[in-house]
């Protein structure tokens, strides 16, 4: 169910700065041979430390302006399912405004004051938000306003995640980032767990809509102290050239390597947002389960990702980011629709098992988007790269999510299969759909198979039981920075 991530990305030259090579001797990937830190290491391991906390209060800004929360809202102020989909799907249209921030940034030569920026005005907004209810406006015009800042405030944010993950990729060392940000995802997703579930309890036993707006509100106050952290952090020199605006989008896309990589990301983006704007719906109308209930599953998925994200980390680090790609992306197009279509009203078990699907495939998938992304991204003018990434995915998964609200309608209309149902159990216009997006997320390993990324095992490797024995082989550990004394 989780939105893929907004950086999911190579000069025109065939030289990759970043490129993943092996080891020889041992089949396990390394970093690049000649790539110096850009920050010295006391900085870097600092900078780490603060995107940790920044991004502990992020995920509690996330999760209460998105989600069940969001979706309840929108409920609330009676939208169509047509603008539920638009709701789930604009944030990433806003993502099209990246390349524009990365030419920005090209200009004035420095990222943090348009990251910071960005991040103020993006979450500022949902004070916005949280009004609406006392708007002297009809109730059918406060679904649209709602739509319209969301909207708005997702240009912001887009921008301010394209030029994070640019800017994080310089700070990083490459032979951590799968260990590093395997352990950030698992620690946030315990922080998200703690914020969805004090946001179930008060959606319960609070009346709408002030339940709603003192969630949106105190979501805003923890987004502007993320920001407030992300002003704290140190920033790399920005190596790259002052890019013309049309350079920025052509100089990425003259680049055959991140083509390929484009492509993959594009079609995954399409089909995970076929489903993913309604699976929140679908639990709370079909199987009638209480924010409390959504609550417990996301702390289920939370808690399995701190086990499981940094386990898949290190797995990458050592067989490549594509082919634990290639596995986690057939996994989200089989195991894990199967468990939402598994579940009815009354019998939520199949509910409970997909929490920890969810994180066992998005716990490879996020990361390993986002590292295979930076392993094949130079660093000078990286920031294009990933702002043209990040429109083109977003542009993808807004489609998807536009086509979704319609064709969820035009399933209904068509009426459930005969003889669908047993028991409590029926099939239902989600079901269609969720099959619909799983099809196609289940066929997205075939266009990995196009994207180089040196040193990578083949996923029949993987998957080979003789090749796994070798990952037995002692790795040293994750130096965690730890404040030096």
């Amino acid at each position: 169910m989780t939105q893929p991530p907004i950086p999911d990305p190579v000069s025109a030259a065939p030289k990759l700065s970043d490129a993943v090579l092996a080891e020889g001797a041992t089949g396990l990937v390394s970093g690049p041979v000649a790539s110096p830190p850009l920050l010295p290491e006391t900085l870097s391991r600092r900078t780490m430390r603060l995107s940790v906390i920044e991004g502990g209060f992020a995920m509690f800004f996330i999760n209460w302006t998105s989600g069940s929360v969001l979706t309840g809202y929108a409920l609330h102020l009676g939208v169509t399912p047509t603008a539920l989909g638009l709701i789930a799907s604009v944030p990433l249209l806003g993502q099209a405004i990246s390349p524009l921030a990365a030419w920005l940034v090209g200009r004035r030569g420095r990222r943090k004051g348009v990251a910071v920026g960005t991040a103020l005005l993006g979450r500022g907004l949902w004070v916005l938000a949280a009004l609406l209810p006392l708007l002297p406006v009809p109730d059918e015009a406060k679904g649209a306003l709602l739509v319209a800042l969301v909207a708005l405030s997702s240009l912001f944010i887009a921008a301010n995640g394209a030029l994070w993950t640019a800017w994080m990729g310089d700070v990083v060392p490459w032979k951590e980032r799968g260990r590093y940000f395997g352990l950030r995802t698992g620690v946030l997703g315990i922080v998200g767990t703690v914020a969805n579930l004090l946001a179930g309890v008060w959606l319960d036993r609070v009346q709408a809509p002030f339940s709603f707006q003192a969630v949106l509100l105190t979501a805003t106050v923890a987004g502007v102290a993320a920001a407030v952290v992300l002003s704290k952090h140190d920033e790399p020199p920005l190596d790259s050239a002052r890019l013309p605006m049309r350079r920025t989008f052509t100089l990425p896309m003259s680049d055959p390597t991140f083509r390929r990589l484009l492509v993959f990301a594009v079609y995954w983006a399409f089909a995970i947002m076929l489903a993913s704007p309604f699976v929140i719906p679908y639990f709370l109308n079909h199987l009638r389960m209480t924010y409390v209930q959504v609550a417990i599953w996301s702390a289920i998925s939370a808690a399995s990702a701190l086990l499981l994200a940094p386990a898949w980390g290190r797995l990458a680090d050592r067989v490549g980011n594509r082919p634990v790609l290639a596995v986690s992306t057939f996994l989200a197009g089989t195991l894990l629709p199967l468990t939402w279509m598994l579940a009815a009203p009354g019998r939520l078990w199949p509910i409970w098992l997909s929490g920890v699907v969810d994180a066992l495939v998005w716990s490879a998938i996020n990361p390993g988007i986002f590292n295979l992304s930076l392993a094949t991204t130079p660093r000078e003018n990286r920031a294009a790269f990933i702002a043209v990434f990040s429109a083109l995915t977003g542009v993808a998964g807004f489609v998807g999510g536009l086509v979704s609200g319609p064709l969820l309608e035009l399933y209904r209309a068509l009426g459930p299969a005969p003889g669908a149902s047993a028991g409590g159990w029926s099939w239902t216009a989600y079901h269609t759909l969720f099959a619909t997006s799983a099809t196609l997320r289940m066929l997205a390993w075939t266009l990995l198979r196009r994207v180089p990324e040196e040193g990578a095992w083949r996923t029949r490797e993987l998957l080979s039981r003789a090749r796994l024995k070798r990952l037995s082989v002692p790795r040293p550990p994750l130096r965690w920075p730890v404040r030096r004394r």
